[in-house]
């Protein structure tokens, strides 16, 4: 019976075990990536938006310092060109150095006049007389309304991957005379950068170029085939739209697993210089497999306290029926004295039944009290023969000699009377606490006649009883009722 138990409950712990893995693998597969991905777009953004910002404040607070006026004042071209070189070199140092700039390191730095065109840039005397107001009209128009701005400078015919800040550089009047502006990297370290310091996701960059998208910069985890997954369509056409809307779309069409969501690069420029793409990857089966050997333990748990617990439940069960079965065959072999002493919870009744059916077949009769002596079955109207005490004082006496009040028995109905006795009798043995649960009134009344009987023949008149408690008994007063 033990290789039962335990073999039933394993197959129901395991079914339980392999269901809640098939349901958590099933649950973990409709998690999607689907806030994963905006959140991730969103913190990324911010955090770019947050670099710009730190750099346009601090060019602000740098650009009203005469180091950087000294070229606008230089009388021939070539010495502008040489001093703004000079002064651009001096900035890009500074912006090195500063703490709150370490996480964005400069690539460019660039002095224009109010045009756009440019004087000169750090390190190198190219550039010179590019007019960059043209390409990148924000720059013009922050220079023209005395405002610093931040812009996405990508060219490929340029050679340019940048995140430009620029601040207005005004004279001792207040006069703008031109500005300067400082580019970072945006390449495929500044993204990770960003996706570390963020939700660590997959971020990448892209612009529109003609019909297309030009993917120009991701962060780490990135493969080729989310790269070619996003330049082609639908994920293009859904870059491009969010591009153009200036809203969060989803973007569509990347490799099994991946969700991805795509919003316009705010901050920079108009708004629409480039896309910025959130891709969240597929942790389900990572999670899966973090999640099978937790499962596992917790099964094979299981098993275990299968096996403990069918251990003891076949002890519990087992026990006593190998008791009963030994104790049968020994009653079976010639020992029919035996009876089975067993306490059990769910057997008892039932080894209670059969030692009543082996005194029944054995002709024994039968112990029907209980542990206080209590009957254990209601007893018929003879078992009412020694309860009934019976006081005779007042059989002998004359009609005169009768109380008044026992005189009202006469005229009582037969039944009124016995069912008023009847209530008394019981009452008065619940008072003394005795047991009254094991007397029925048609067995008291058949007893309480035959009484009646016999003692009325006895003395030659009709008998009736009263109840009265003596000490610890109810005894039953015979009336003479002529």
């Amino acid at each position: 019976m033990r290789g039962k138990i335990i073999a039933v409950f394993a197959v129901i712990v395991l079914l339980v075990g392999g269901l809640s893995y098939a349901l958590a693998r099933a649950s973990l597969g409709e998690i999607s990536s689907q806030g994963e991905a905006p959140r991730a777009l969103a913190a990324a953004m911010a955090q770019l938006q947050v670099d710009g910002l730190v750099l346009e404040r601090w060019l602000a607070s740098h650009a009203s310092g005469p180091k950087l006026r000294e070229p606008f004042n230089a009388g021939t071209p070539p010495a502008r060109a040489e001093a703004a070189t000079s002064a651009a070199n001096a900035i890009r140092e500074a912006v090195a150095a500063a703490p709150e700039l370490a996480k964005t390191p400069p690539s460019l730095v660039v002095l224009v006049d109010t045009k756009g065109v440019v004087l000169g840039r750090n390190g190198s005397a190219l550039m010179r007389g590019d007019d960059l107001g043209a390409v990148y009209p924000s720059l013009k128009l922050a220079i023209e309304r005395g405002v610093t701005g931040s812009d996405a400078w990508v060219s490929r015919a340029r050679n340019e991957q940048l995140l430009a800040s620029y601040a207005p550089i005004r004279s001792e009047d207040g006069q703008i005379v031109g500005a300067v502006a400082v580019g970072t990297a945006l390449n495929d370290e500044r993204l990770t950068n960003a996706s570390e310091r963020t939700s660590g996701r997959i971020l990448v960059v892209a612009v529109q170029s003609g019909d297309g998208l030009d993917v120009v910069a991701k962060s780490r985890g990135a493969s080729p085939e989310l790269g070619a997954a996003l330049a082609a369509s639908p994920a293009k056409d859904g870059a491009l739209h969010a591009l153009g809307s200036g809203r969060m779309v989803d973007i569509g069409g990347l490799p099994a697993g991946y969700g991805a969501v795509a919003n316009a690069l705010e901050g920079y420029g108009d708004g629409r210089r480039a896309v910025l793409v959130s891709i969240a990857q597929p942790r389900t089966l990572g999670a899966v497999a973090a999640l099978f050997w937790p499962l596992l333990g917790v099964t094979a748990l299981g098993l275990v306290l299968v096996v403990i617990a069918a251990y003891f439940l076949d002890a519990y069960v087992s026990q006593p029926v190998s008791e009963i079965e030994d104790g049968l065959l020994a009653i079976m072999n010639g020992r029919t004295d035996l009876r089975f002493q067993i306490e059990h919870a769910e057997l008892g009744g039932l080894v209670f039944r059969l030692n009543s059916l082996l005194n029944q077949l054995l002709g024994v009769q039968e112990d029907e009290t209980d542990a206080e002596g209590r009957p254990s079955r209601a007893p018929t109207s003879a078992s009412f023969r020694d309860a009934l005490e019976v006081d005779e004082r007042m059989a002998a006496l004359s009609a005169s000699e009768i109380p008044a009040d026992a005189k009202a028995l006469l005229e009582e109905p037969e039944d009124v009377y016995y069912a008023r006795i009847f209530a008394e009798y019981v009452a008065a043995k619940r008072s003394l606490g005795d047991p009254v649960d094991h007397i029925t009134r048609d067995a008291f009344v058949a007893r309480l006649k035959a009484s009646e009987q016999d003692l009325g023949q006895k003395h030659g008149k009709p008998m009736r009883y009263k109840i009265e408690v003596r000490g610890k008994e109810v005894v039953l007063l015979a009336v003479p009722l002529a």
